[in-house]
């Protein structure tokens, strides 16, 4: 196999599929702000999809690279940051939005702190854990069938708040209790945060 130069990794498939989600969740913003919920709903959910299929992609080309790392970390913030700030608008409530600005500085800084915390301590990866952890944060970070769990749990919970504000009254009996069945992975998402 050739030596890879720097500017490989741009091209690595899973930072293509990062670039991708990148575009889907500006696609997913302008849904939020132009009042498109269908386009800001497949936008948004397509690129929380591909969340899972970049990390898959990396691990079976073997393209894991920092700067697909901090992409993918880096777009999850952002989505999840703007989805919430708008939440915080459309249901104009000030106790929503305090709750909305304190799980985003909670996911902000939490990953943050993992992240730094795992470089300092020589680990390459913000997801490797030690034998001591908690055994909560092991499995969070080391099954990833209990990662995508919580998170496409939290996110179907964000998601679904915000498209209960735009269906139709008889939609909701089908989208208000998926709502309700997914706030517990959500509340238990972010207090591991």
């Amino acid at each position: 196999m050739a030596q890879l130069s720097y500017h490989d990794v741009f091209w690595f498939v899973p930072n293509l599929i990062g670039y991708s989600r990148v575009v889907l969740a500006a696609m997913a913003v302008f849904g939020m702000y132009y009042e498109h919920p269908c386009l800001t709903f497949v936008s948004y959910a397509l690129s929380e999809l591909l969340d899972v299929a970049d990390g898959y992609y990396a691990r079976k080309l073997n393209q894991c690279s920092k700067f697909g790392e901090v992409l993918d970390m880096v777009t999850d913030r952002c989505t999840t940051t703007v989805l919430l700030t708008y939440l915080a608008q459309l249901y104009d409530s000030r106790v929503l939005a305090l709750i909305f600005c304190l799980i985003i500085s909670l996911d902000i800084s939490s990953h943050y702190m993992q992240m730094y915390s795992q470089l300092i301590t020589g680990k390459t990866n913000h997801k490797q854990m030690d034998q001591n952890a908690h055994w909560i944060l092991k499995a969070y970070y080391t099954d990833r069938k209990v990662l995508f769990a919580f998170c496409f749990g939290n996110e179907a919970f964000f998601l679904l708040l915000y498209l209960n504000k735009y269906l139709p009254y008889y939609a909701l009996y089908l989208s208000v209790p998926l709502t309700l069945a997914a706030f517990p992975i959500s509340l238990i998402k972010n207090a591991i945060n």
